[in-house]
């Protein structure tokens, strides 16, 4: 049996990710605006279109490296900021989900 928190953290994880793909496109959309060159070098990703291996490295290595502060956007580093924390957290509650829904709780 599983613990009764086991489906709210699904939904949790399951708006987040909605979260997470708003955001995501939010963030491809300003590059394209403001600063094509960079979106350029990315492999023009999208959600959908141009969504490959590829391109969703170019978007980690772009969160996770220093890129963004190169750009001098206070808006886009914001954007970041937020996803940079996002994404570690919802990785962590996807493994926590697992284990929880895997695990027999005898009691």
């Amino acid at each position: 049996m599983n613990p009764p928190y086991t489906s709210i953290l699904f939904f949790i994880l399951f708006a987040m990710s909605l979260g997470w793909l708003a955001m995501v496109r939010s963030l491809f959309e300003s590059l394209e605006e403001n600063h094509s060159q960079k979106y350029e070098e990315m492999g023009e990703p999208s959600l959908f279109a141009n969504n490959t291996a590829r391109t969703n490295w170019a978007l980690l290595r772009f969160l996770f490296t220093r890129a963004p502060e190169a750009l001098n956007d206070s808006s886009l580093l914001l954007q970041v900021n937020v996803m940079r924390v996002w994404l570690p957290l919802q990785l962590a509650g996807f493994v926590w989900l697992v284990i929880v829904a895997t695990t027999s709780h005898n009691g």
